[in-house]
């Protein structure tokens, strides 16, 4: 179920040159002091530019000056999950998992991610899907990671298409299904 707001962020437009923008977090560049996107290429563009130094260190979109530690940069991002940002509630999950400006913390980084993955974000779902494959933070399932792993998956995630395709080849929580293998590691690849 998708919410409203996922809705509204998926309809996103490059703030540089005003195409739709992908869907997937890792295909664009999210700035966190005003949370504008824009595709990676716009993004390298302008920074390829004839900016000065001082220019290089704030964001194009708002002039904020870059965080100057993990911490700063920890902080920018929690405005943004107070509003409910699954964005957000991403890349903070990410950073409660390997203790970047945070105390680590599976359990909130599994919190983070959760919330993300209602709103239909891929990369929390495929965070969540790592988390209980590996038993990190959770209790091991192959069931709740091959779940989480075929909602990124669908979303075109390649990473979860990937580890799908170790789940059916392995058969783990599932029937061992070569086949079905062979069709993640080509989704994956396409990617």
């Amino acid at each position: 179920m998708q919410t409203n707001q996922q809705e509204e962020e998926e309809e996103d437009d490059c703030s540089i040159c005003n195409e739709s923008l992908p869907k997937l977090a890792s295909k664009l560049v999210r700035m966190t002091c005003c949370g504008k996107a824009m595709h990676k290429k716009c993004h390298g563009d302008i920074y390829k530019s004839s900016m000065s130094n001082e220019q290089k260190n704030r964001c194009v979109m708002c002039r904020t000056k870059y965080p100057a530690s993990e911490e700063e940069a920890t902080e920018q991002l929690r405005p943004w999950v107070e509003k409910g940002k699954a964005w957000a509630q991403c890349i903070l999950g990410q950073r409660y998992e390997r203790g970047l400006g945070v105390d680590q913390s599976y359990q909130r980084a599994r919190e983070l991610h959760e919330l993300a993955a209602n709103q239909g974000d891929a990369g929390s779902q495929f965070a969540l899907g790592a988390m209980y494959y590996s038993g990190q933070g959770v209790d091991q399932s192959d069931e709740k990671a091959r779940e989480y792993y075929e909602a990124a998956a669908v979303q075109g995630y390649a990473n979860a298409q990937h580890d799908l395709g170790v789940i059916y080849a392995n058969g783990q929580g599932v029937d061992q299904n070569y086949e079905r293998a062979a069709e993640y590691f080509e989704a994956a690849t396409r990617q």
